[in-house]
C-alpha cells in the first residue's frame, strides 16, 4: 500500500509541475494592440502598420506577416514586414505613400517563439471621417503547419504538449492498480 501512495504522490506532484509547463507551451502569439489601433478613425493615413502580440515572435523568413490592403482592395503595403530587433512582440510594416481614403485591412501572421505554432487574424482601420468602420473587433484565427516539418527546429512543440496528458495518464495508471491489488 505505501508504494501506491508513494506513486499517487508522484503523480500528484508531476501534475503539479507539469500543468504551469503545458500551459505556456499551448499558448499561441495573440494580437494585444496596434497602431493604428484596431478600428481607428485616422485623418491622415499611416506611414507604417504596426502589431504587437502577447508572445515573443519566432524569427523566420515569410513565418510572420502584415498585410494591408486599401479601400479598393489592393495591398498598400511595402511586403516588408520585420520583427523588431528591440521588441520581439513587434511586426512593422511600411506603406506606400499613396493612400486613399476609406476602409483599410490588416491581415497577419505571427509565429510563436514559445510554441511554435502561427495564428492569423485581421483588423481594420479607416482613413478620412466620411467611412465607416471595417471590423468591431480584431479576429484570429489559429493555423495549423501542413507538417511537423515545417515547425521550427527550436520549438518545443515536438511532443511537449502531450506532458499535459502525462500526469492523467499516471493517475489512471494508479487507479488500476489500486483496484488490481484490492482485487486480489
Amino acid at each position: 500500500m505505501r508504494r501506491i501512495t508513494v506513486f499517487l504522490l508522484v503523480g500528484l506532484l508531476t501534475l503539479l509541475v507539469t500543468l504551469p509547463l503545458t500551459a505556456k507551451i499551448l499558448a499561441h502569439a495573440d494580437y494585444a494592440r496596434s497602431e493604428p489601433a484596431a478600428d481607428a478613425m485616422l485623418a491622415t493615413p499611416p506611414t507604417q502598420v504596426k502589431v504587437w502580440f502577447t508572445q515573443e515572435l519566432f524569427r523566420r523568413e515569410g513565418e510572420n506577416w502584415l498585410r494591408v490592403t486599401g479601400p479598393d482592395g489592393t495591398r498598400v503595403d511595402l511586403d516588408d514586414t520585420a520583427v523588431d530587433d528591440n521588441d520581439r512582440t513587434l511586426l512593422v510594416v511600411n506603406l506606400t505613400d499613396a493612400q486613399a481614403d476609406g476602409a483599410y485591412r490588416v491581415e497577419w501572421r505571427a509565429l510563436s517563439a514559445d510554441d511554435g505554432h502561427p495564428k492569423e487574424g485581421e483588423f481594420g482601420f479607416v482613413v478620412g471621417a466620411e467611412s465607416a468602420p471595417v471590423a468591431t473587433a480584431p479576429a484570429e484565427a489559429t493555423v495549423t503547419p501542413p507538417s511537423a516539418a515545417a515547425a521550427p527546429a527550436s520549438s518545443p512543440s515536438g511532443g511537449l504538449p502531450c506532458l499535459g496528458a502525462a500526469p492523467l495518464a499516471m493517475l489512471a495508471l494508479g487507479t488500476v492498480l489500486v483496484r488490481k491489488r484490492r482485487g486480489n
